[in-house]
């Protein structure tokens, strides 16, 4: 879904500097073991402390195909697939995989397979394989399922350049810090002297503009725009999907209400 290395580099570093944005607006993960664990997305809060993910600053930076690679090939090897069975590489890299120096595999090297694998053991916040991957985003009901994608192809495909012109304002230490504070404080999180709220409010125009220009309606004549209407009651509400679930939680004094009746 990127055309060059220009364009990925382009589209890599919006989906970066928006992930704050992303955690705040789709926050739905507040409860923790049957309580209230005092975030809005404590799913971030937790991938913020694996080993294996975050935001690493080098993403909101110069971002190119072969610093990507060096990031990929240097990162230690969660497991080696061989014989469907998961073998332990004892904090080996990819590299010392690439230049046979395994040595439960006996000087042999990767396969594509291999790469593929590892890429997918990398749960960095964005992440690069033949597409962009955004995985910012909490879990939805049905009502919102579509508003993610319909958010980021309004702005990577139809305004990225008016997107763009917005985040490099953005310092990367303000963008880090309002990362780190997204999944406690959510749309009330501070970035370069507004909240997550108003820049949501500046982000879902840009990204509506863009679907309501690439103009592809269903068969009722309504454009993709229609998508986003998850995301405009939220603004409008200002109160996201996890401050729905602590109402009820508090209310109910339970998690009956997030199972379907039958």
């Amino acid at each position: 879904d990127y055309t060059s290395e220009k364009d990925f580099f382009k589209k890599f570093k919006l989906s970066s500097y928006l992930v704050p944005l992303s955690i705040a607006m789709f926050a739905n993960s507040p409860i923790k073991e049957s309580k209230l664990s005092g975030y809005f997305s404590y799913r971030s809060k937790v991938w913020q402390h694996t080993s294996r993910g975050g935001l690493p600053k080098k993403f909101l930076e110069e971002m190119n195909f072969e610093k990507y690679a060096d990031m990929v090939i240097n990162t230690p090897l969660l497991f080696i697939l061989k014989d469907s069975k998961h073998l332990h590489a004892k904090n080996k890299t990819f590299k010392d995989f690439m230049e046979g120096n395994i040595d439960i595999l006996k000087d042999k090297k990767p396969t594509i397979n291999d790469l593929k694998n590892h890429l997918s053991t990398i749960f960095t916040e964005v992440r690069l394989k033949q597409h962009i991957e955004i995985r910012s985003l909490d879990t939805c009901e049905w009502d919102c399922h579509c508003a993610g994608p319909a958010f980021y192809l309004g702005l990577l495909y139809a305004s990225l350049d008016e997107a763009l012109d917005v985040v490099k304002k953005w310092s990367i230490t303000e963008v880090l810090n309002a990362y780190e504070n997204a999944p406690k404080n959510g749309l009330n999180t501070s970035l370069n002297n507004k909240t997550l709220h108003e820049w949501g409010k500046i982000f879902l125009r840009i990204s509506k503009a863009g679907l309501e220009k690439r103009s592809i309606e269903n068969k009722n004549g309504e454009n993709e725009s229609i998508f986003l209407k998850s995301i405009e009651n939220i603004l409008m509400k200002k109160k996201t999907k996890a401050e729905a679930v602590i109402k009820k939680f508090n209310r109910n004094k339970s998690l009956d209400f997030m199972y379907e009746k039958t």
